[in-house]
């Protein structure tokens, strides 16, 4: 499984915008909004790399705000799109949205990358033509696994907090999209970190609510800060705690927080709302 999720670029200004394309698997599959957040991150990617002629990409992240703004289903071709809201030598500022056949899909503001050295994660040369690929013929099908695959472990532990929830993640040691991200400094992808505190959140949220008819989708997730890399292999501990003063028009809000050996990793808040089964 490769861990490039862009498809395809339609067009790209360095250091300015960018459009591309990524194709939902059309088997049934649990496509998370993490992955489609990670797709608009790394086309920003290439416009600040090319921009900066492959010496440095970017690797950590901050968003304001993502917004899950329409339903995404197996087999959408997702339409994405980047602009550059600022570009230095130490960070790039940016927001982006994909969008589907029936309208806007997801929607990123306010995010920001830290650019660090190029050949500490990968290979300029190896970047480069990616992105000529990406440019001209596109990626080849590569298959998706299911989110169980992306992390070893997660186990939920007890809480005496009805409002809390407590789990830990253990992060594969070995995995393919690891190739990827990034093949010179293995780094378990943030976003991926993120899905896993949203599914804890999720837990959380029906645990409190319990219902056989709906499920609880995200509204918006705001706030994401990483604060560190997370190795192949470690264990993360995590938390989300329900903050009810923060809900908003039916939507159940969560603080998510990740942490390893008492140090934090990475927060943020999640707003979910219940929808009817599909």
């Amino acid at each position: 499984m490769s861990f490039q999720l862009v498809d395809r670029i339609h067009s790209l200004t360095p250091g300015v915008r960018a459009t591309g394309e990524l194709r939902i698997p059309s088997y049934p599959c649990d496509f998370p909004l993490a992955l489609v957040v990670e797709a608009i991150g790394q086309l920003a990617g290439y416009v600040a790399m090319e921009r900066h002629d492959f010496t440095l990409r970017p690797v950590a992240a901050l968003a304001g705000e993502v917004l899950a703004t329409g339903e995404m289903r197996p087999g959408d071709l997702l339409n994405l799109e980047i602009e550059v809201r600022a570009l230095r030598a130490n960070a790039m500022r940016y927001g982006g949205r994909a969008h589907v056949a029936g309208g806007a899909a997801v929607e990123l503001n306010r995010c920001t990358g830290a650019l660090l050295p190029m050949e500490t994660f990968d290979d300029p040369a190896r970047v480069r033509a990616q992105l000529c690929a990406l440019r001209e013929a596109g990626a080849p099908t590569r298959a998706f696994p299911e989110r169980a695959e992306f992390a070893s472990q997660i186990d939920l532990l007890a809480d005496d907090d009805p409002q809390c929830l407590r789990a830990t993640l253990k992060t594969p040691l070995d995995a393919p999209f690891y190739a990827d991200h990034f093949p010179e400094r293995a780094v378990y992808p943030a976003t991926l970190l993120l899905d896993s505190k949203i599914e804890v959140a999720r837990q959380l949220v029906s645990r409190c609510e319990p219902a056989r008819d709906r499920d609880w989708a995200i509204r918006a997730v705001r706030n994401v800060k990483v604060r560190s890399f997370t190795p192949p292999g470690g264990q993360i501990d995590l938390v989300v705690h329900r903050s009810p003063e923060k809900d908003e028009d039916g939507a159940r809000a969560i603080r998510m927080e990740a942490s390893s050996e008492g140090e934090i990793v990475s927060t943020a808040f999640v707003w979910l709302e219940p929808r009817p089964h599909r």
